[in-house]
């Protein structure tokens, strides 16, 4: 069985990091590049949403999928996540910076540990884009994790260990991306948020992780 400690597992989390982080470097790099974290525990509870619920980065696990199933439409940049991801949600290329809905589609959106792979500079278009196509009173529901600028000297990618409870099933996996230029945490997300229109309802940090719960007036 694979571990997170393990050297072999660091490679497989190693090598997806720099597949999802767009890197050209070849996945057999030295895992000495990485800086792991602790692994973390995310329990994920089932919520209402009525009607279609979209699924910003909606790939790869899929664990909005999993959890709401055919209520999802799950978008990603990457059709090769699109298909790894397990069946049930509608699955759509497309780019979160340029939404592809009319204005007021959805009730519910959400954005799984996918902001951590967009750039800084581009999540005000992904807030702003996912504001337009929530209709008034909408939802959007965000995890992801606290990135700090370089964290360790030397270590080009951060890997984060995660433990994923849902109602039904466990999922064991690992996020890994480059260091962002600037902090993204809780206070990045929040300013965001509220200049994009977003009230926010609810928001939380623990450990490595953030939760934000955001409302459309």
């Amino acid at each position: 069985m694979w571990r997170f400690g393990d050297t072999v597992w660091t490679m497989c989390l190693l090598a997806s990091a720099l597949i999802l982080a767009g890197s050209c470097v070849e996945a057999g790099s030295d895992p000495g590049r990485v800086h792991q974290f602790e692994e973390q525990t995310v329990t994920i509870s089932d919520f209402a949403a009525d009607g279609w619920v979209l699924d910003v980065g909606g790939g790869g696990e899929g664990i909005i999928g999993r959890l709401k199933g055919a209520q999802v439409v799950a978008v990603d940049i990457s059709e090769r996540e699109l298909r790894e991801a397990p069946d049930g949600p509608l699955k759509i290329v497309m780019d979160a910076r340029e939404l592809r809905f009319l204005d007021g589609t959805f009730q519910t959106a959400t954005c799984f540990f996918t902001l951590m792979y967009i750039d800084g500079s581009d999540h005000e278009k992904v807030f702003r884009e996912v504001h337009r196509v929530l209709a008034p009173g909408g939802r959007f529901l965000v995890w992801d994790v606290v990135l700090p600028a370089e964290h360790d000297e030397g270590k080009e990618i951060a890997v984060f260990p995660l433990r994923i409870r849902l109602p039904n099933k466990e999922v064991e996996t690992g996020y890994g991306t480059h260091w962002p230029e600037r902090d993204q945490n809780l206070a990045h997300y929040v300013r965001i948020a509220e200049e994009a229109g977003f009230e926010v309802k609810q928001s939380h940090e623990q450990e490595r992780r953030l939760y934000l719960e955001l409302v459309k007036p």
